[in-house]
């Protein structure tokens, strides 16, 4: 039975259209979670934590879950130093946690997460990480060539290898190239839900800018004639401690 996770990279505080009050009324008629994850960059912090909180927040069932996502960029472009990415961070979370939002799941803009990047997420209680698109074609500033499909623990030095970071990473689907987002419409994105529909967990995403209402539906359809089984990113990494009972106690 597959275990599936939605997930949607909220930014639309800086487009001109925002799709989350639509992907909300799908999901309440379909009784299905998301992981919502908070866009913060510092070109402007808080204006999707803003959005957020003043539109969307109380409209989303406490059955779902908001995250965390973070673009390692500034004014000057994108930032490569340690310490400035570690700010960002914490300026993200800080950011979230005085609007009430406390968030144990994440994600990279660009999917561009460092080593470094993971000793400041777990410092601040992030659990599990949605990041990586393994040997996906998209390379603008990681390339995730031969990381693991199924959930796993990083190596301090190459995250690409399994190892003893705490953190859990639940990859985003791949097939041929393509990394699993409902932007590419459902047809498109089939072939690539059939050939993940046997990992422990199928992690796609959406963009709430994006109209990818149409296409959200047929992929609930098509996973419920799977028998499937949804969920949230922090659920999952539970669910998966549950059933690696060995990994739970090594971390």
């Amino acid at each position: 039975m597959p275990n599936v996770v939605l997930t949607v990279d909220c930014e639309g505080a800086h487009h001109d259209r925002c799709y989350t009050g639509e992907y909300i009324k799908v999901m309440e008629q379909e009784f299905v979670p998301a992981t919502w994850l908070i866009h913060v960059s510092m070109k402007d912090p808080s204006a999707n934590t803003n959005l957020y909180y003043h539109e969307f927040v109380h409209k989303i069932p406490s059955w779902h879950e908001v995250g965390m996502k973070v673009n390692f960029e500034n004014d000057r472009g994108y930032v490569e130093d340690e310490r400035e990415r570690g700010n960002i961070l914490w300026v993200a979370r800080d950011t979230l946690k005085s609007h009430m939002i406390k968030c144990t799941s994440f994600r990279a803009g660009c999917f561009a997460l460092t080593p470094s990047d993971v000793r400041y997420l777990e410092e601040m209680g992030i659990v599990v990480d949605s990041s990586v698109i393994p040997d996906a074609e998209y390379k603008m500033f990681v390339d995730w060539s031969g990381a693991p499909k199924n959930p796993y623990h990083s190596d301090a030095e190459n995250l690409c290898l399994e190892g003893g970071n705490r953190i859990l990473h639940i990859p985003i689907a791949t097939h041929d190239g393509k990394h699993g987002y409902l932007d590419l419409g459902f047809d498109e994105i089939k072939p690539l839900l059939e050939a993940n529909v046997h990992n422990e967990v199928i992690c796609i995403g959406m963009r709430d800018y994006n109209d990818s209402v149409d296409a959200l539906r047929k992929t609930i359809h098509w996973f419920r004639e799977q028998g499937a089984h949804f969920t949230t990113l922090t659920q999952a990494a539970s669910e998966h401690y549950e059933h690696h009972p060995v990994l739970a106690g090594a971390h």
